[in-house]
């Protein structure tokens, strides 16, 4: 029932897209590989024996010693328009969350910065991208009348085909900034991808070491979530900056936006025909998501990201099928990457935020 009730909140509303239920299953699972180190619960509310809403907890002992924090996360919030559901679930996970050590929860995230998050207050307007989180916009009002207060917010930022081109002045500064830090542009070698993915990972993690809310991801994680993506990424939109000797030094990653044929799957499940409006519309995907970069702390004096951004509006550009690309997310107290990725002409198009409130 967990995994059903959001399609029981919000199947009847045309814009939403229904998640993979193989997937949330996959992320709840006491089999993830991310269970070695977290505690989690999950809690669905009824009214008159049904439904009506679900709320989750999570505490990563991983996350809390790396961070010297003692938080929980909250996620997997869905409710109708009702308070006083809303008030029930979240009273209950933050209990919970106490009664383990917590002093503070964080959400909502799925459970942690490694997975999706935010609470989606701005872009209603755009459909949601590939592997992040939408929401009603009364959920908002759900948690702040409910003793949550702003923690962090995440920015998405638009790319439009005709107004992020780059212009021969940009391209002349980008050439010179890939001389100067003797880079070269790499594709991804899917013949050696366990190999790469290796590569990929060693340097976000070592790139998002100081950001807000972030812990790397171990080993297994890492491979499980490659093997997901393998499934998706395309080759020419995964690439990295290495030196001349062909150590790597910043990576890049965009995928498809497969939210657009999921449209066409209102179940949520891949079987009897819940496939055929993936495979039959993977070639009509007109989006992409700009969905991880990362520079190694060595370089990131160099001013590679607008080079790493150039690139890969360059490779989109390639495609005539993609006419949009959603970069997302970034941290709004990241001043450095959001001056340079809106240097390349594109425009904030989306805010998710973080909320946080006492365990109790």
């Amino acid at each position: 029932m967990f995994v059903d009730v959001p399609f029981r909140i919000h199947g009847g509303d045309p814009g939403w897209v229904p998640p993979l239920r193989v997937s949330v299953y996959d992320r709840i699972s006491r089999r993830h590989p991310a269970a070695a180190h977290q505690e989690t619960a999950l809690w669905v509310a009824y009214r008159h024996g049904r439904p009506v809403g679900r709320i989750a907890g999570c505490v990563d002992s991983l996350f809390n010693r790396h961070r010297g924090e003692r938080w929980a996360w909250v996620g997997f919030f869905d409710a109708f328009d009702d308070p006083a559901v809303a008030a029930a679930l979240f009273d209950t996970v933050c209990r919970w969350a106490a009664e383990r050590g917590a002093d503070t929860c964080v959400g909502p995230a799925n459970f942690t910065t490694n997975d999706e998050l935010g609470l989606m207050v701005e872009g209603f307007d755009d459909p949601p991208a590939l592997l992040t989180l939408q929401n009603p916009r009364y959920y908002e009002a759900l948690w702040t009348q409910n003793a949550w207060e702003p923690a962090m917010d995440l920015w998405g930022w638009h790319f439009e085909r005709g107004t992020t081109a780059l212009s021969e002045r940009q391209a002349r500064a980008l050439e010179r900034i890939r001389q100067r830090a003797k880079v070269r542009a790499r594709s991804l070698n899917m013949d050696d991808y366990d190999a790469e993915v290796g590569r990929f990972f060693a340097i976000y993690n070592s790139a998002w070491e100081d950001n807000w809310g972030f812990a790397p991801m171990p080993e297994a994680e890492v491979r499980h979530l490659a093997k997901q993506l393998k499934q998706i990424i395309r080759p020419e939109w995964a690439f990295g900056l290495e030196t001349v000797s062909g150590e790597a030094v910043a990576v890049c990653l965009a995928l498809p936006d497969l939210n657009q044929p999921m449209l066409g799957n209102r179940s949520g499940r891949l079987l009897p025909l819940g496939w055929y409006p993936l495979l039959s519309g993977r070639k009509k995907v007109t989006r992409a998501r700009v969905w991880a970069l990362g520079i190694r702390p060595d370089y990131q004096n160099l001013a590679l990201g607008p080079l790493l951004y150039g690139e890969i509006i360059n490779r989109l550009s390639a495609d005539p099928h993609i006419e949009t690309a959603e970069a997302s997310w970034t941290l709004a107290s990241n001043h450095r990457i959001n001056d340079q990725i809106a240097a390349m002409g594109a425009t904030r198009s989306r805010t998710w935020r973080l909320y946080r409130r006492p365990a109790a």
